[in-house]
């Protein structure tokens, strides 16, 4: 699977089962958090493959630079599910206080729920366009300009 394909798969997965407040939704997260985890590893291991490649080889770093640049947003996502998860938490547990003070309270958690979740979101949209960005290709370094003679390399030159 290419990694436009993998990450395309992660978020649709993501996208398709959302986040709610309950148990079933600080599952949701952790799954999510797994999810990106392992691509995010994968990303780094194809990179740390093409790099050793680009070593041996003088091929073009551009897949390196490409999956690394993509791994950062996918890392920036699980940090936000994993931020999402202390409203989450608190969200999920039972309250019978029904006081305007209290359901006040749970509007903060409730904002800062959706605030981490958007943020996450947000974050993998970054990555699925870093991804399909093209990196542009490195040029060859210019050769490095011939010593100048010095002027006893000079004088020898001229003797001969």
């Amino acid at each position: 699977m290419t990694p436009d394909a993998a990450l395309d798969a992660v978020i649709a997965d993501v996208r398709s089962h959302p986040v709610d407040v309950g148990p079933g939704g600080f599952f949701t997260a952790l799954r999510h958090i797994d999810l990106l985890s392992h691509l995010a590893l994968r990303f780094a291991g194809d990179a740390h493959y093409h790099l050793d490649s680009a070593h041996e080889t003088g091929c073009a770093w551009h897949p390196v630079e490409e999956l690394t640049n993509a791994a950062v947003p996918l890392s920036r996502a699980q940090y936000h599910y994993a931020q999402a998860m202390v409203p989450l938490a608190t969200l999920s547990k039972p309250n019978p206080d029904t006081s305007t003070a209290a359901r006040l309270h749970d509007i903060e958690h409730h904002c800062a729920l959706r605030m981490h979740l958007h943020a996450a979101a947000h974050s993998l949209d970054e990555a699925r366009s870093t991804l399909r960005t093209p990196t542009p290709t490195r040029l060859p370094s210019p050769a490095a300009p011939p010593p100048v003679p010095t002027s006893e390399e000079t004088a020898s030159r001229r003797a001969h």
